[in-house]
């Protein structure tokens, strides 16, 4: 009995199934065949204005028989977890953009299915189960065998599989597009490799540890090739719109749209005194419909680049709307002219901290490497992760070191209590200076102050 049939022997015991539930597993199940003749995508009609993005969810919510039949479908219990973080995603399976793969390889154990993937002209996903014993504490890599010409610049790394949950592995692709095929290596490693890996970076105290791979316990690779219907997918709208912010000057060049993300592109005026380094903003359609931005990569580039830079939000491909509009709710700056933070670390003072940023503690756990810990106030200067180490830092020679580990949590550990402590709108950031002898260092943090806007700036797009 082959996947479909097992998918229909399932259906038929269904008791009672809603309607919207049936058509989407019947189309998931049997669209494989059809999908070379249909070449079109299918608009289910939606009922109120954010339709498209929350009937999955609220279905799952608010039917029994729905949740029933997730639970009994193991498929479609994982599909509707993966609404809850990604509402283009689920839009685009409401909408029955999948591309089916059912793919099924296996060796030493472990058992590999490339289920679907749901792709376009610039993003990738693929959904996966690996099939071994319970027993086994196994992680995977992902080897995607890649040209220099189709570099993706974000991508899933390595991570811990449960055995039959559906994984998600996504790629992000920015100036070239998502190619035709795709080699995928599956690269398992167990416990003890994981354990050992970890345990060498963190010994390596003044040295800058060599990267290495792990044992890999076996390895099994796929060759993938993507529909040409779905990467051709998205359109470009010009916009080519200038605006002021905090007295600084932009121009908002144009927006991508794909089925699975959105892209806003702007580059910066000349003469601003302030690098741009962050934004929060939104788009909203005529019938009130907002799209925010989504987990995973929110930006890229820089706008006083050449290339400028880039803002990702939710899809708005599969909504019914005609008019959108972008807003700006703040935004995060380093002004060109801020000097470094300096840090003494033997007395515990520090110069020239961003807004909203203060130093918890310099210390050297077990005699190691120093190890320092700021605390950031979410509403003064917003809820950047490596804000303070993502540029490294330099001795007073003038010498740069590379942070190659950083740590973010929603609390932190009181130096003179000792005792964990977690405040509404405060993040620790901490992170070890290694390969450092020296006792004062220079930081460059990324932003250093932020600029809120009670009425928000509205640009047109279309």
């Amino acid at each position: 009995m082959n996947r479909n049939e097992e998918y229909q022997a399932l259906l038929t015991g269904l008791e009672t199934m809603p309607d919207a539930l049936e058509s989407t597993a019947q189309r998931a199940l049997i669209r494989k065949n059809a999908l070379q003749k249909k070449r079109r995508l299918f608009l289910a009609p939606v009922i109120g204005m954010a339709a498209c993005f929350t009937a999955f969810v609220l279905l799952v919510n608010l039917s029994i028989p729905f949740a029933s039949a997730c639970g009994r479908i193991p498929w479609l219990r994982e599909l509707a977890k993966a609404v809850a973080f990604s509402p283009s995603l689920s839009a685009a399976v409401e909408n029955e953009y999948v591309q089916p793969i059912g793919e099924t390889k296996s060796q030493d154990g472990i058992t590999v299915t490339v289920e679907y993937v749901i792709v376009d002209r610039k993003q990738v996903n693929i959904f996966y189960t690996a099939q071994f014993p319970k027993e086994q504490e196994l992680y995977v890599n992902y080897d995607y065998g890649l040209d220099e010409d189709h570099g993706s610049l974000e991508f899933s790394g390595s991570t811990q599989v449960t055995s039959g949950e559906l994984q998600l592995i996504k790629l992000q692709f920015v100036e070239c597009d998502v190619p035709s095929v795709m080699d995928l290596c599956f690269q398992f490693y167990n416990y003890d490799q994981a354990a050992r890996l970890n345990a060498e970076l963190n010994a390596s105290a003044f040295e800058t540890p060599e990267h290495r791979e792990p044992d890999y316990l076996t390895e099994i690779p796929f060759h993938l090739e993507f529909d040409p219907y779905y990467t051709a997918q998205g359109e470009i709208i010009p916009v080519d719109t200038a605006f002021t912010l905090d007295g600084q000057r932009f121009i908002l060049t144009e927006v991508e749209r794909y089925p699975t993300h959105l892209r806003v592109n702007l580059r910066a005026g000349e003469g601003n005194t302030a690098d741009l380094t962050g934004l929060d903003l939104y788009l909203e359609n005529e019938h009130g419909e907002r799209f925010e931005r989504p987990g995973g990569l929110t930006a890229s580039g820089a706008p006083e680049s050449e290339e400028g830079a880039t803002f990702w939000l939710d899809s708005t491909f599969f909504s019914h709307g005609q008019h959108l509009t972008l807003y700006i709710t703040q935004a995060r700056w380093k002004d060109k002219d801020a000097p470094r933070v300096r840090l003494d670390l033997t007395e515990g003072t520090v110069e020239n901290l961003p807004q909203g940023i203060r130093l918890l503690k310099a210390e050297r756990p077990y005699g190691g490497s120093w190890e320092v810990t700021f605390l950031k106030f979410t509403e003064e200067i917003g809820d950047l992760g490596n804000l303070m180490s993502c540029h490294g830092f330099w001795d007073e020679a003038g010498n740069h070191y590379e942070v190659l580990q950083s740590a973010s949590n929603y609390g932190y550990l009181d130096p003179e209590t000792e005792e964990w402590v977690e405040e509404d709108g405060v993040i620790s950031e901490s992170f070890p200076l290694r390969g450092f002898y020296g006792t004062v260092v220079y930081l460059d943090p990324t932003s250093n102050r932020i600029t809120k806007f009670d009425t928000p700036v509205a640009i047109p797009i279309k």
